[in-house]
């Protein structure tokens, strides 16, 4: 299988959001549900501390006058639990960021390998980085346009026999009509993040 070159004007960093508004929301929802998560944490603080000891308080010593003073535990926890939300916001945007484009990225391809298909461009390769977990679904799709392909070569070979025994026929002409729309002999296209917008640039700088 022939694959395009890679190209030298990618720029992962202004492709990240390759699909922002899914990213976007994916990534709101870790972040949330790590801040939950956090809370009911804090909460199972409160209740296991108040079944042990049937109070929310706590007597501390004073080491320099010796004297007990009364503390909430809840302001007594309170530090450590912001900076404990802090630190877990922080690490749910980082899963956040990385988990949205891996599940953005296969969406984004698909949606783009299907348009070149609708355009006719039936050597769309659909190519992922991620070999092993996607190598079913690239290899099936991939598959799907070499089907068509070597159907639609057959039919145009056939039509060139049928040309020889009647150049003239309209339903001949009419099938040669219906296979212009499809592009079946150009060098494959690899969809990719950056590289499918340079390959439509191509096509239409040659318009």
């Amino acid at each position: 299988m022939v694959m395009s070159k890679k190209n030298p004007e990618r720029k992962p960093l202004r492709h990240f959001f390759v699909k922002r508004q899914l990213q976007m929301r994916m990534i709101y929802k870790i972040v949330f549900a790590v801040l939950i998560t956090t809370i009911l944490a804090l909460l199972c603080m409160f209740i296991v501390y108040f079944i042990k000891y049937d109070t929310v308080v706590v007597y501390r010593l004073d080491k320099i006058t010796q004297d007990l003073s009364r503390e909430h535990i809840f302001f007594l926890i309170l530090p450590a639990f912001l900076f404990s939300a802090l630190v877990n916001i922080v690490v749910a945007s980082g899963i956040g960021l990385y988990a949205s484009r891996k599940y953005a990225i296969p969406i984004y391809k698909l949606e783009h390998w299907s348009s070149l298909l609708l355009k006719g461009k039936l050597t769309a390769l659909l190519q992922f980085r991620e070999k092993e977990e996607m190598r079913e679904l690239s290899s099936k799709c991939n598959e799907v346009t070499h089907f068509f392909r070597e159907r639609l070569f057959s039919i145009k070979k056939q039509v060139e026999e049928l040309k020889k025994i009647d150049a003239n026929a309209q339903a001949v002409k009419n099938i040669e009509k219906a296979l212009e729309g499809f592009d079946l002999t150009t060098e494959p296209i690899e969809v990719n993040t950056g590289y499918y917008k340079m390959a439509l640039q191509k096509e239409k700088n040659k318009q």
